[in-house]
């Protein structure tokens, strides 16, 4: 299965993109803030990861 990292800091589109790709059987985690986000990736290593660029703490820039 594989795994999906979504760094979104709004509620509502993190939501509906958790609840979409659960439903099609992918295993998601998610971040709210860019500092948050960089560490999932190190201790999650996902297979795909939805970024957002404006976020707080870091960026999606920065995390790229």
């Amino acid at each position: 299965m594989a795994k999906i990292l979504i760094i979104e800091d709004e509620d509502i589109l993190l939501a509906v993109l958790k609840n979409k790709l659960q439903k099609e059987g992918y295993e998601v985690s998610e971040a709210r803030d860019g500092e948050e986000g960089l560490s999932k990736i190190k201790k999650t290593k996902p297979d795909l990861i939805l970024l957002d660029i404006l976020l707080p703490k870091k960026d999606g820039f920065e995390i790229m």
